[in-house]
């Protein structure tokens, strides 16, 4: 591994299953799981959240080259609601054409975020508080954030 930027790869035990921090020097300690549905292999010097951080370490899953954390029940029915509500607001202001601008590339990202393979982030959320749906922004910010 010398020689390879800091980040999360396959665990050098060979476990399919786990994924291990390598600090651009030395192995952590500093180890998560991988869904069997998610990617088991890093990128060579990709860069992954750093062990301790705000995506903690032994929970969640690997995305790319980021570790996103797992999403429980509660914040999947909340985000649901939320791109339902997306929907709703994109489908009944149609007819002003000119909302549908920012209103349906919105509701995709927030597809992607029930989904979890976008980032549900407070700035995102009052975005789409102020700009799709009053409700829909509500639940946003109040579902977990992911970064």
């Amino acid at each position: 591994m010398a020689g390879n930027e800091a980040g999360w790869y396959p665990d050098p035990s060979g476990d399919p299953s786990k994924m291990r921090f390598w600090n651009g020097a030395q192995w952590t300690d500093d180890c998560t799981t991988v869904q069997p549905s998610q990617p088991t292999a890093a990128q060579p010097g990709s860069y992954g959240a750093q062990p301790g951080g705000q995506y903690g370490y032994g929970q969640g899953y690997y995305q790319g080259s980021v570790v996103q954390p797992a999403m429980d029940s509660n914040d999947q029915t909340l985000r649901m609601v939320a791109f339902v509500f997306c929907i709703l607001s994109t489908v009944s202001l149609g007819w002003a054409i000119i909302p549908l601008a920012w209103m349906i590339p919105m509701s995709v990202h927030c597809w992607g975020i029930y989904k979890g393979t976008k980032a549900n982030t407070a700035a995102f959320g009052v975005c789409t508080l102020i700009f799709v749906n009053l409700v829909a922004g509500i639940l946003l910010l109040v579902s977990k954030k992911d970064a």
